[in-house]
């Protein structure tokens, strides 16, 4: 097991269970200590948060959230966090461009890596991707985890809708990316001129799947495998 899957372990961080740990060790064991600064879309209790914290030594971890829920346990769980100089929090609604924008007025851009792992519907992707893109460093890379929320089974597990009549499938767009071709131009949420011009600057991007069939904590099981992005910016 890598170091990854120990901190996974270590912080309580479904990851493992998701499967996407072994595809971050392979993309980052050996560039990790060069990070400098990451964002984190979705906090909520902070778990995760202090993974990377300690994944990524060098770096300034940003997390973006709305913070409605779970904040009394990210507090306690930041009690005695020896990262805390290197830690820093926005609240946030990542499908709001305001709150968006203010996010890089305050704390600017050149991330190593933005993750978003967030609310998980279309708009909330789309959004972040739209107006966050311009903030990854040459080089840098922005995730997207969570992608089987396009599968149509979310409403069922978590009891939200993430697919508004209309919406363009985050994944649709992700292998119109990946496979470079025009059968996704533009979105709702994504202008023609944003999605021409992130596919002229991405290097690769690649859809990976974590495991086939995943149960969650409340026992539910997804019949559809959980999925993740990569995206790189070119250097």
């Amino acid at each position: 097991m890598g170091m990854l899957n120990d901190l996974t372990i270590k912080y309580d961080v479904d990851a493992l269970e998701l499967g996407y740990t072994q595809h971050y060790d392979q993309l980052l064991s050996e560039v990790r200590n060069d990070f400098t600064k990451v964002l984190e879309i979705g906090v909520e209790t902070g778990r995760s948060h202090r993974l990377w914290l300690e994944y990524f030594p060098n770096a300034k971890i940003y997390g973006y959230d709305i913070f409605e829920y779970g904040y009394d346990e990210l507090q306690r769980l930041q009690e005695g966090n020896p990262f805390l100089d290197r830690s820093v929090m926005f609240k946030g609604d990542q499908s709001n461009v305001e709150h968006l924008n203010k996010f890089k007025s305050e704390h600017g851009g050149n991330f190593d890596m933005i993750i978003d792992d967030g609310g998980h519907t279309m708009e909330q992707m789309q959004t972040s991707l739209n107006h966050l893109w311009d903030s990854v460093k040459p080089g840098g890379i922005y995730v997207i985890e969570d992608l089987h929320s396009c599968s149509g089974q979310w409403p069922e597990l978590y009891g939200y809708e993430v697919i508004q009549d209309g919406d363009t499938l985050t994944t649709d767009l992700l292998s119109s990316l990946e496979n470079n071709d025009d059968k996704v131009t533009e979105t709702s949420y994504i202008s023609a001129d944003v999605v021409a011009k992130i596919r002229s600057e991405m290097d690769w991007c690649r859809m990976m799947i974590g495991v086939e069939k995943y149960t969650n904590p409340k026992g539910q099981t997804y019949h559809w495998p959980t999925t993740l992005s990569f995206m790189r910016k070119k250097i």
